[in-house]
């Protein structure tokens, strides 16, 4: 099993590979890095996930880790992630070229990656050494308690087989957070 922070680090750089998201984004005014972040669930009040998307800026993309799913799926899907993604265009008042969130939706799951090696998109490629791949997706509106409009991606990724305690047959992209 694949330890929850490296798959979120792993698909979260593969997403802030992608130039033209990042431009959409802000970049080169606000780095990748910024405007594509993850949120880990650490104790406290102050880092709730509601809270967390409440000070989403606009634009941006917040990655968050969903749930695990564990069972035999296949005969060699152990375990699947999902990870939520959730996005908030820019304003069209502020600037007459932004582009809604289901097409920065659509740029996330179709252009192309240069993490963890050069694919023709995040479903192309198999994450953390060829055992973790993107197998479902969806996209559904949602409204913050302000009213606002805001987009949840749902990606579900397969692991194929079990890395047992020591972790040694994956190669992730970027350490866990905090390791």
């Amino acid at each position: 099993m694949l330890d929850p922070d490296v798959v979120l680090n792993s698909v979260l750089t593969s997403l802030q590979s992608i130039p033209q998201l990042a431009t959409e984004l802000g970049a080169p005014t606000i780095p990748a890095t910024e405007s594509i972040t993850g949120h880990y669930f650490y104790a406290g009040e102050e880092n709730s996930i509601t809270r967390a998307l409440a000070q989403m800026k606009s634009p941006s993309i917040l990655l968050a880790y969903l749930d695990y799913i564990s069972g035999n799926f296949d005969g060699m899907t152990v375990w699947k992630h999902r990870l939520n993604l959730c996005i908030r265009s820019r304003n069209k008042a502020s600037n007459g070229a932004s582009v809604s969130a289901q097409h920065l939706w659509w740029m996330a799951m179709n252009l192309q990656i240069s993490v963890p090696e050069t694919a023709p998109n995040i479903r192309y490629v198999d994450l953390c050494n060829h055992s973790l791949w993107l197998f479902e997706t969806n996209l559904k509106h949602q409204t913050d308690e302000l009213g606002q409009d805001f987009f949840i991606g749902t990606m579900t990724f397969n692991e194929m087989g079990d890395a047992g305690p020591d972790g040694v047959n994956f190669l992730c992209v970027g350490p866990a957070k905090g390791a």
